[in-house]
């Protein structure tokens, strides 16, 4: 079973408690007006890992750094449910202390299937909304005030949740990754 992915990023501290490893999948048909990653949109784009490739990336960063979890975010990861739900079986399976958190533009509601069932019961957290430019949120994790936090363990409460801010994050070869909640507007890189 393979992801389509757009991007990773090893560590991150504002996705989710903690240092927490992030994986923006690629393709994206709810396509949110004013969204901050609108190059995740297109599911042709991106590249292709398989989820065991997936789960030894995880495992070499975890050796190295530190990392609490992982927090997977979009493009649309239910648009991927099956290979998500691998994903999160085999990561928990190699380690039961791993948290995991899910950003998706549908509402529970919309998202009540079996897959989405089988996936919450791995989540600690997930934000569930479309994103809504016109409605902006200045609450931990949620970018409009139409979006929603989830709570579906006991491991967080809200007050685990830092206040919203930016991350960039530049590698040896140049790499600029930019991650947050920009409260006032996606930031502009010249």
């Amino acid at each position: 079973m393979t992801l389509r992915i757009h991007s990773l990023m090893e560590c991150s501290t504002v996705n989710g408690p903690g240092w927490r490893a992030v994986i923006w999948t690629q393709g994206c048909s709810l396509q949110c007006p004013g969204c901050w990653n609108p190059q995740t949109h297109n599911p042709l784009f991106g590249f292709e890992r398989k989820v065991p490739e997936i789960v030894e990336w995880f495992a070499k960063l975890s050796r190295k750094n530190p990392v609490e979890g992982l927090t997977i975010s979009g493009g649309e990861p239910m648009e991927q449910a099956p290979a998500i739900l691998e994903l999160l079986h085999q990561l928990k399976a190699a380690d039961p202390a791993l948290s995991f958190g899910l950003f998706s533009g549908y509402s529970e509601r919309e998202l009540y299937s079996t897959d989405w069932l089988a996936i919450r019961n791995y989540l600690d957290f997930a934000v569930l909304g479309r994103y809504n430019p016109r409605r902006p949120g200045t609450n931990a994790m949620v970018s409009s005030t139409n979006q929603t936090l989830h709570l579906y363990t006991s491991r967080y409460s809200r007050a685990d949740f830092a206040e919203q801010s930016v991350e960039i994050q530049i590698d040896d070869t140049g790499l600029t990754q930019i991650t947050g909640f920009p409260i006032l507007g996606s930031p502009v890189l010249d």
